[in-house]
């Protein structure tokens, strides 16, 4: 089966960062300026406010690892429920499509897909329930019904 890996990142630590953060606090003393000194007292210093940063960075991204991790047995339960000829057209679609990536997300969406009856599998092949319509069909039904008259302002024409 097709799988995207996705790269582990870091929390850098820059300048700007810093910089950005001092400007931070520097506007909430200055939202309340006879305040000011008492607010400058509870506030962490920067180091500690980059140290939460990078914690809590670490912990949005491991978050953001346990879901898709979760969606991906999600979605091979989802094709383990699948019968196996059913299966197998719907894992060669997934593998031989090009615009959809290696993603959780992607592979869920096509299953749900199928189960809501938006995908058909004819023939060993995959394809939309819903047809489009050429352009010639499409300006025949615009030229078989009226347009409404525009109105200007108060109904006038």
């Amino acid at each position: 089966m097709r799988f995207r890996r996705r790269e582990r990142s870091r929390y850098t630590v820059t300048d700007r960062k810093r910089a950005a953060a001092a400007r931070s606090q520097k506007r909430q003393r200055d939202a309340l300026p006879l305040l000011a000194r008492l607010i400058a007292e509870q506030q962490p210093t920067i180091e500690t406010v980059i140290l939460e940063r990078i914690a809590s960075f670490d912990a949005s991204e491991q978050a953001s690892r346990d879901r898709r991790a979760r969606d991906w047995r999600r979605a091979r339960r989802g094709l383990d429920a699948l019968a196996p000829d059913l299966r197998r057209v719907l894992l060669n679609y997934w593998n031989d499509h090009r615009w959809l990536p290696g993603d959780p997300a992607y592979l869920l969406d096509l299953l749900h897909g199928l189960e809501r009856g938006r995908l058909l599998i004819t023939d060993g092949t995959v394809h939309p329930a819903r047809t489009t319509i050429t352009a010639a069909d499409a300006t025949a039904l615009d030229a078989a019904s009226p347009k409404p008259v525009a109105r200007g302002w108060l109904g006038r024409p």
